[in-house]
């Protein structure tokens, strides 16, 4: 009975590596560059619970909460925490570099604003999950290279 339980252990790790390496791989392409209001976090959150009440066969005629379910699967809430991180990483490079693309981050597009409320603003949006207070002390983190990685490793607001 021992070896089974060893087995059957085995195999969820496996399906929580294969989950990880094909699906949120994909899903994640190109999430660098996202800005993420309310309803997109929420989505996300539901996309992650999803796979996993998927991957591990848990209906939801069950009537198992969230909560119990990632207790089951010995995991917690991570998708987000990657995407934030996989940003700062990005935005840590680009702005360590003197280059078009940082340039381009930096400037302001001329012209009059359009109507409504404005659209959701990538750099502020990691101000904000750096816990940074203004994109000028975002930049003077992201020069010290070491001091940048360990604000992009740290578990970001989610």
């Amino acid at each position: 009975m021992h070896i089974l339980s060893i087995y059957c252990d085995m195999h969820t790790k496996i399906r929580k590596n294969l989950l990880k390496a094909y699906v949120w791989s994909v899903a994640l392409y190109g999430s660098e560059t996202w800005t993420i209001g309310k309803t997109e976090e929420k989505r996300l959150l539901a996309f992650e619970t999803r796979c996993y009440r998927r991957l591990f066969r848990i209906n939801w005629t069950e009537h198992i909460t969230n909560e119990e379910m990632y207790r089951r699967v010995g995991e917690t809430k991570s998708f987000l925490k990657t995407l934030k991180t996989r940003r700062a990483k990005l935005i840590g490079h680009i702005l360590r570099q003197n280059s078009l693309l940082s340039r381009i981050i930096e400037g302001a597009i001329e012209g009059n604003n359009s109507r409504g409320r404005p659209p959701l603003d990538y750099i502020s949006q990691i101000v904000r999950d750096m816990d940074c207070r203004s994109y000028c002390e975002l930049k003077r983190k992201a020069e010290k290279r070491q001091e940048w990685r360990i604000a992009a490793n740290q578990p970001l607001g989610c």
